[in-house]
């Protein structure tokens, strides 16, 4: 079947109009139809093209992008019957509005699969819903968190990182090997104290130790990895894998 790549702007209402409520397991497991991914970008460069490639080159995968904050006022509680899964590549730092908050708060309460890749660690540092849901957080500036003062984050590129297994029964990293990539590190990241189960990590002195996990915010499966800043990691086979696993898994394709 063709991929395509939509403006959202123009598909979203007649998406919304034809959509039919079936749960998203039951959908993108049995009934043979695209997998429809929303890529959520804005406040930042991003080697669009590369990015673009790799989640088309997902089998039997259709996508659209929504670009921030133009389209801040799509992501509603609604946008499960649109789309299986959302990849979260913005760097945003916009106000939110109270609606737009209450708006994503209700959407990732009522469930939609969620994948926050690199560049969206960034964003929104001062709404904690965000954190809540990725697990983490890059810290642009020393922030206290629930009576802790948290440093500054750091980033370094480029920087050979060493993709280490840790969970090996995992769908997402069974059967996978360790490897090494160029890509960006991140340090001293804000890491949520539980509910991320932690797939693969990193040595690199300059990076916060944990680079992929998975965890359950309410009702929303949640895949996050942290690397992923350009074409040397979209076009690298084995970090496409990765990815690839984990949009099967928060899209109920492999078994949670």
């Amino acid at each position: 079947m063709m991929k395509l790549i939509r403006p959202v702007f123009f598909v979203l209402t007649f998406l919304a109009a034809v959509s039919i409520a079936f749960s998203v397991d039951v959908r993108a497991a049995e009934d043979g139809s695209p997998l429809r991914v929303l890529l959520v970008t804005g406040g930042h460069w991003y080697d669009q093209e590369g990015l673009h490639k790799m989640i088309l080159d997902h089998p039997n995968t259709e996508m659209d992008e929504l670009v921030l904050p133009e389209g801040e006022d799509q992501l509603d509680a609604g946008i499960s019957q649109r789309y299986d899964v959302l990849v979260f590549h913005d760097q945003s730092s916009f106000e939110l509005t109270d609606a737009q908050k209450e708006k994503l708060a209700a959407m990732w309460e009522e469930g939609v699969p969620t994948v926050m890749l690199h560049h969206a660690l960034i964003s929104h540092n001062d709404f904690p819903l965000f954190r809540e849901v990725y697990g983490t957080a890059y810290l642009t500036a020393p922030m206290e968190i629930d009576g802790t003062t948290y440093p500054a984050s750091s980033y370094i590129q480029p920087a050979d990182v060493n993709f280490i297994v840790v969970d090996h029964d995992h769908p997402i990293t069974q059967g996978l090997k360790d490897f090494t990539l160029t890509d960006e590190v991140f340090g001293d990241l804000w890491l949520a104290p539980e509910g991320n189960h932690v797939l693969i990590r990193t040595d690199h002195p300059d990076s916060s130790e944990p680079i992929c996990w998975t965890r359950q915010y309410k009702n929303s499966p949640v895949f996050v990895l942290i690397q992923g800043h350009d074409k040397g990691a979209f076009n690298d086979p084995r970090y496409r894998e990765i990815f690839y696993r984990g949009l099967d898994w928060v899209s109920g394709k492999a078994s949670r």
